[in-house]
Formats: structure tokens, sequence, C-alpha cells
């Protein structure tokens, strides 16, 4: 089946214009996860908001950060599963309350 010369007109802008938006939408998004990626993120002011440990024997007494994954993770002892991503030091934004 041969279209004819306004047919492929219209196809040719109906395709540019397709394009064009799913060009549009790519950018858009893109530009949105880059932005979001390079932000700055004050750990020192997240830090003042990271919940105290309970004061308790195995908070004190902390030795790795191993202990803080197997709890926080596997809720031993009805630890609360940790909200965020494992960082290199628990102690860094979490003390022990007095």
């Amino acid at each position: 089946m041969a279209f004819s010369p306004e047919q492929k007109t219209k196809w040719t802008v109906y395709s540019v214009i397709v394009i064009a938006g799913l060009l549009v939408v790519f950018l858009n998004f893109s530009n949105q996860f880059s932005s979001s990626s390079s932000e700055h993120i004050d750990r020192a002011a997240l830090a003042k908001k990271a919940p105290k440990m309970t004061n308790k024997a195995y908070h004190r007494n902390f030795k790795s950060f191993d202990q803080c994954i197997t709890c926080h993770t596997q809720r031993v002892l009805n630890a609360p599963l940790m909200p965020h991503e494992p960082r290199a030091q628990c102690t860094d934004c979490h003390k022990v309350a007095a």
C-alpha cells in the first residue's frame, strides 16, 4: 500500500511531534535525577536529628558496625529497622542517650 504525498507529510509531522514530546519528557526526567543526586547533604544537620540509642549495655558496649546491622536489619530484641542505607559509622550520628 503506497502512501500519497499528503499522507507522507502528515505522518512525518506526527512523527516529529511525537519524537519532540518524548525528548521533552526524557530531558525533564533526566534533569530531575541529576539535580537530586548532586544535592549537597548536610550530614551535621542530619546527625543532630538522628535518634539517640537507648542507654542499654548492648549500646554502651558497642564493638563493631556489624552489631548494629545485625540487630537493626533482623529486628533482634525488637530493634527498629534501619530507615536508611548503611553508613560507615553508626556512632557518627547516633549517640547513646544519657
